[in-house]
């Protein structure tokens, strides 16, 4: 047919087409109404997809998605695929969908609820679900995550990463990870690290990489709980989970949706960052989050030469902060040049100093204070005996 997708559709073909995924929303692209034209003529099927938005960052991948399972049927040999893009008045209709598919939202005029309006998920196989929090922008969330998912490695644990932070995703890039996660038996299967950390992030799923995820706030929080519940995460002892900035609707999926187990808050000295800050935290204990400790960084920069110590930034504010918040002091890192050539290079995981170390182990204990049920695992600093070994993993297709 050559417009439009009614009775003279090809039954086989749309019932093919319906089990397609989008990626971003993860419902079939007919129900979807992004399967805008189909004809089929001597095994040769032209599809034309209607994209949620412009120069979609996964076009080719549904792209290839519809010209696999169409080339599975016997009776087409070659697959065309076009798109275009949606007009506001078909996107306001994908939105009645999706939010049909989470649940009514609550009336704009009722006060905000500290239950659950959305599903809670199981929490599978971890022991531990660790969320990483700001509120601003900038802190160096990120990179507190992948030292403390380090750390956590070297003691002997079982580590996973989330990168839940969809408009901003960096995980991937300071472990150094470009491969793509494949499909198993379970679910996704995430990308290990030359450690063995496992990671979960956007960029890793995206055929461009530095292309933005220009998506509307549904689209989002349906991705961050579709890259928690779809991966095969396995037996973990923890689960690190990078959050974006602010207190808007991606953070609050987070809360609301995955069991955590607590968060950790992540400042810098300025009376900025202590005021925006404090927001998430009182955000968190608001949702009953517990607080885990704060993390203080780019508390001072020390000079290589003279040993000075600068706070470039002002006095350290993370003592008084955790005192305010009534929440542990985890400690402070310093700015660290290392740290950025590290990030750059891919190696986040050859870094290591003192601070790193202690902060690691305040952490262990505030975990098993709120989770008993925590395995306790004897630490054994490989850093005592030079950087740890690389182990080399390799996946390969089902």
């Amino acid at each position: 047919m050559d417009s439009g997708v009614g009775m003279n559709a090809d039954t086989e073909v749309m019932r093919t087409l319906a089990t397609v995924m989008d990626p971003e929303i993860h419902m079939n692209i007919v129900d979807l109404e992004m399967v805008r034209s189909v004809d089929v003529s001597n095994g040769h099927a032209s599809v034309l997809i209607a994209l949620t938005v412009p120069d979609c960052p996964l076009a080719n991948t549904i792209k290839s998605d519809v010209q696999k399972v169409l080339l599975g049927l016997d009776s087409i040999d070659k697959v065309s695929v076009e798109t275009t893009s949606m007009t506001p008045s078909e996107l306001a209709t994908v939105r009645s969908k999706i939010q049909g598919k989470a649940g009514s939202p609550s009336r704009s005029d009722q006060p905000p609820s500290t239950g659950s309006p959305i599903d809670l998920l199981d929490k599978k196989g971890i022991e531990n679900l660790v969320a990483v929090i700001s509120g601003k922008g900038g802190v160096g969330k990120s990179f507190i995550t992948s030292l403390l998912a380090t750390g956590l490695k070297r003691s002997g644990y079982e580590v996973g990463v989330l990168d839940a932070d969809i408009t901003g995703p960096s995980i991937a890039k300071v472990f150094g990870l470009t491969s793509r996660p494949v499909g198993g038996p379970n679910g996704i299967r995430p990308v290990l690290t030359k450690t063995g950390i496992k990671v979960m992030s956007l960029n890793l799923l995206l055929d461009d990489p530095e292309k933005p995820a220009i998506w509307r706030g549904p689209i989002v929080n349906n991705l961050i709980r579709q890259l928690y519940k779809d991966v095969d995460w396995g037996d973990l002892h923890y689960l690190l989970v990078d959050l974006p900035p602010g207190t808007s609707d991606a953070p609050l999926t987070v809360f609301q949706s995955i069991p955590l187990s607590g968060a950790i808050v992540v400042s810098t000295p300025q009376d900025l960052s202590r005021m925006i800050v404090t927001k998430s935290a009182l955000m968190a204990k608001s949702l009953n989050i517990p607080l885990l400790g704060l993390v203080e960084n780019m508390a001072f920069f020390v000079c290589g030469e003279c040993n000075h110590k600068e706070f470039v930034f002002g006095e350290p504010r993370g003592p008084m902060i955790s005192e305010k918040l009534d929440v542990p002091f985890l400690g402070s890192f310093p700015i660290d040049p290392t740290i950025a050539e590290l990030s750059d290079k891919g190696d986040i995981e050859d870094y290591s100093n003192q601070a790193f170390y202690e902060i690691v182990s305040k952490l262990r204990l505030q975990v098993a204070k709120n989770s008993p049920q925590t395995q306790t695992i004897p630490i054994a600093w490989k850093m005592s005996k030079g950087e740890p070994k690389t182990r080399k993993f390799e996946l390969k297709p089902m």
